[in-house]
């Protein structure tokens, strides 16, 4: 009888074991569907290509993007916004414009510091200029080239925050 019983319990431990091992195994499996599943998500949501953009008539200055920041512009390249689902709206704006590089930044860097913009970055090279606020409403980013000895280049983008 006794003996029986070792086996029969033996089984069952050997059993509890094997159960063990198989909720592990399940659990794994699950996490990495859920992985997976969250992975696919992210991507779909990090698509660019799903937020349409709007470009402005040529020559002209997309709607919303603030006129302050197009500091003697001679020729507006291209200007378009990009609508991130209603939690952000980046404007840009590529123009050329009559001011030197150092006096281009100076400009952009006075216009930033007077209107409460943080300065997060700023860099000066000679041939190009970079500066990247924050604030309260959205970001700025301004980058500067130099084309000729009087025309500089501005690609100014302005990411407006949606509360």
């Amino acid at each position: 009888m006794r003996h029986k019983y070792k086996i029969k319990h033996h089984h069952h431990m050997d059993y509890t074991g094997k159960n063990a091992q198989l909720m592990r195994f399940l659990g794994i499996v699950v996490l990495i569907v859920l992985l997976a599943g969250l992975t696919y998500w992210y991507n779909q949501s990090n698509k660019p290509k799903v937020f349409p953009r709007t470009d402005a008539a040529a020559g002209q200055i997309i709607s919303g993007f603030p006129e302050e920041l197009i500091f003697h512009a001679t020729k507006v390249n291209e200007s378009y916004l990009v609508d991130y689902e209603k939690k952000q709206i980046q404007y840009t704006v590529d123009y050329n414009s009559k001011d030197k590089l150092v006096a281009a930044f100076a400009e952009s860097l006075e216009y930033l510091e007077k209107n409460n913009y943080r300065i997060i970055n700023q860099r000066t090279e000679p041939t190009s200029a970079g500066i990247y606020g924050k604030r309260e409403d959205g970001d700025i980013n301004i980058l500067i080239q130099k084309l000729t000895p009087t025309t500089t280049n501005f690609v100014i983008s302005f990411v407006k925050k949606i509360k």
